[in-house]
């Protein structure tokens, strides 16, 4: 192929994923299935579709599900799913602190996911991304004005999915600080890392080795605050501290009860999260979370895949084969061009 038959083919895949992942038709399949079995049911098999879903959901997930579509479809009202996210990009990645293609990519994901609902479904669904942006700003020590670059990004991005989505489709933000005052939120999360200290180092070994190798990864030692400085010993403390400050951030009442909300479907990256969360990746090929990683695109078999990378996988590119072709999505910053590289990425499917 022709580097100018490639960047065609390249612009045709993303208008397509910004302007038509929520739109599709039933197949006469399942047209037929959803006569027969009824709308609840119907949509409880899109939702826990093996198509999308990565891993087993739990009984948690199952009744959560289970009732949030009956209530409902009983009451005709939009299916409603949230996911939760930070509201940053790790500072190590090249894009930091904006949107790049992972986020475009993931949104494109969830739509196609639902896109099957909104077919089958008049009331059609509402897609809720809760926002964490003041933990972040504590543990990982970002500036504000880079969380809030990233939220102004995102919501950029989604104001141009928007533009493109059936009538009964609806993308919301909704965020930490819709639900808190920032001198509230860091009084209660003061007090909750007080709680959690002396049981930190208690927790089972792997959750706890976990936490430790994420806040390690995320700390921006030159960030809001200058702890380049920092000693060995001290530098330890913080590695801790970030850490234990990720289990109590995930405790806010207020916080916990919005997210935990009988009606809403719970969507992850990954497995594990309790609480009925389903773990369904960031894309069709990758299960990198969008806004620790970074999105390129994969040439492989004549197609063009959505590839979401995390900073590993990112650093295991440098040197693969790739070609960059300029677009022009939505003027942000980093959507001006999208690198795609020519070899199998195993390691994007794994």
């Amino acid at each position: 192929m022709s580097r100018a038959e490639l960047h065609a083919q390249v612009a045709d895949h993303l208008r397509d994923r910004l302007q038509r992942s929520a739109i599709r038709e039933l197949t006469r399949d399942e047209a037929a299935r959803l006569h027969k079995d009824g709308q609840q049911r119907f949509i409880e098999s899109l939702v826990l579709s093996s198509k999308f879903r990565k891993w087993a959901a739990d009984d948690a997930a199952r009744e959560r599900i289970t009732g949030a579509i009956a209530a409902a479809v009983t009451d005709g009202r939009p299916v409603r799913f949230l996911h939760t996210m930070g509201g940053y990009k790790l500072w190590r990645m090249p894009t930091a602190p904006e949107v790049d293609w992972a986020e475009l990519f993931n949104i494109a994901y969830h739509l196609k996911y639902l896109s099957g609902i909104a077919a089958a479904y008049p009331p059609g669904v509402t897609m809720t991304y809760y926002l964490y942006t003041l933990l972040p700003q504590r543990h990982d020590n970002l500036p504000a004005v880079d969380v809030q670059a990233y939220v102004d990004s995102f919501t950029a991005l989604l104001d141009g999915f928007r533009r493109h989505l059936p009538g009964n489709v609806t993308l919301a933000v909704v965020k930490d600080t819709d639900l808190y005052e920032r001198d509230e939120y860091y009084a209660l999360l003061d007090d909750l890392i007080a709680r959690v200290q002396p049981k930190f180092s208690s927790l089972p070994e792997s959750w706890r080795n976990d936490l430790l190798v994420q806040s390690r990864r995320n700390i921006q030692w030159n960030g809001a605050q200058d702890w380049t400085t920092l000693d060995e010993h001290d530098r330890e403390a913080r590695i801790v501290l970030g850490a234990i400050t990720d289990i109590a951030g995930i405790a806010m009442k207020k916080q916990d009860e919005f997210i935990g909300h009988k009606d809403h479907i719970l969507l992850f990256v990954k497995a594990g999260r309790g609480n009925g969360f389903l773990g369904i990746g960031s894309t069709k090929s990758s299960v990198a979370k969008h806004w620790t990683g970074t999105g390129l695109l994969e040439y492989r078999g004549g197609e063009l895949h959505d590839t979401i990378l995390s900073p590993t996988q990112w650093d295991k590119v440098e040197g693969m084969p790739r070609q960059v072709c300029e677009v022009d999505v939505l003027g942000l910053r980093n959507l001006q061009h999208v690198m795609v590289v020519t070899e199998p990425l195993e390691f994007s499917r794994s």
